[in-house]
């Protein structure tokens, strides 16, 4: 899987801020190919019209609405309630990742009900087990801006129905409160550049050529105990390899890092699996030269090959939130 996400759920108070608030972020997102699902937490019968219009041009296609209520709940409704219904609809739709307001300064004509919605969102991301980005048309520190001139023209063109004046740029972050939950996570906008990719897999390959080089120097080591034989250094050898890629797979959730460490071992094996000078062979034909030959190809295919699965809310959580799911039964525009 890319680093980019492949399914995102964006997450409003109301439609009328899908386009002043969002615009940018989701003609990107819908230009890269990305599955975007809109949830829209209370409708607005008065623009009900313009909005289904602004949704046309910026390539919504999957929108739902919470509560058809002209946003009278947000009168009443707390954030851990609202976060319940919330997580129902993460549970349900399965995104990679959330959008939805910053904690302040969003961007929205109705900062209360933003700052209500980011509460409750953050919560709900945090039961659900993924990740949250946060979405604004003020520019925002540790923001990545989303400004490219096809984005911006398409959230312009909404806008122009509205005949508002706001910011046409947009900023996406990580929420402070979240940045080191989600660190691994690269931005839903953006991708790591080509700088950062190629020094992850040097590093990678370095790290893997290492752990190669002593694994293989120690995989033939043993010791007796009770009088029997313990292969001590191949059983480490194994361990340590799968400890190494599936963690990097797990740290940085792309198999970058977890390919080109396999790869560094793999190379390394092959290379000292040759005959030394003087005749010295590291690699014996025997059982436990067997197992360093095979093992690392078979950790390598099962863990690098292995399909990303999207983290979800434990069992126990989904059955108290899927009972009132607002996700059920609701209608595609």
């Amino acid at each position: 899987m890319k680093d980019r996400a492949q399914r995102v759920l964006v997450i409003t108070a109301r439609p009328d801020d899908e386009a002043p608030v969002f615009g940018a972020t989701i003609a990107t997102l819908v230009q890269r190919g990305t599955e975007l699902i809109v949830l829209t937490c209370s409708n607005s019968s008065a623009t009900e019209d313009v909005d289904a219009s602004a949704r046309v041009i910026l390539g919504i296609t999957a929108h739902h609405v919470l509560r058809n209520d002209d946003g009278h709940q947000f009168s009443s409704v707390t954030a851990r309630d609202l976060a319940a219904d919330l997580a129902a609809a993460i549970t349900s739709i399965k995104p990679d990742v959330v959008v939805s307001y910053a904690s302040s300064a969003s961007g929205s004509n109705r900062e209360s009900e933003a700052r209500l919605v980011h509460e409750a969102t953050a919560h709900a991301t945090e039961l659900a087990g993924v990740p949250f980005y946060t979405a604004s048309s003020v520019p925002v520190d540790r923001g990545v801006a989303v400004s490219t001139s096809t984005a911006i023209a398409f959230k312009r063109r909404a806008m122009e129905i509205y005949d508002d004046e706001v910011p046409v740029g947009e900023s996406v972050s990580t929420p402070p409160e979240y940045l080191c939950r989600f660190r691994r996570r690269a931005v839903v906008i953006g991708e790591r550049s080509r700088f950062e990719r190629v020094v992850l897999a040097l590093a990678s390959m370095a790290v893997g050529a290492l752990v190669g080089l002593v694994l293989t120097a120690v995989h033939q080591s043993a010791i007796t105990l009770f009088g029997a034989r313990v292969p001590w250094g191949i059983i480490a050898a194994v361990a340590l390899t799968t400890a190494l890629i599936l963690g990097l797979r797990l740290i940085y959730d792309t198999r970058i890092a977890p390919g080109f460490a396999s790869l560094g071992v793999l190379l390394m094996s092959a290379v000292l699996a040759t005959a030394m000078p003087g005749g010295t062979i590291l690699i014996p034909g025997n059982v436990s030269g067997y197992v360093w030959t095979f093992a690392p190809v078979l950790i390598v295919l099962l863990v690098v090959g292995w399909p990303r699965v999207n983290r979800q809310a434990s069992t126990p959580s989904r059955d108290n939130i899927e009972l009132n799911s607002p996700v059920k039964g609701a209608d595609n525009s």
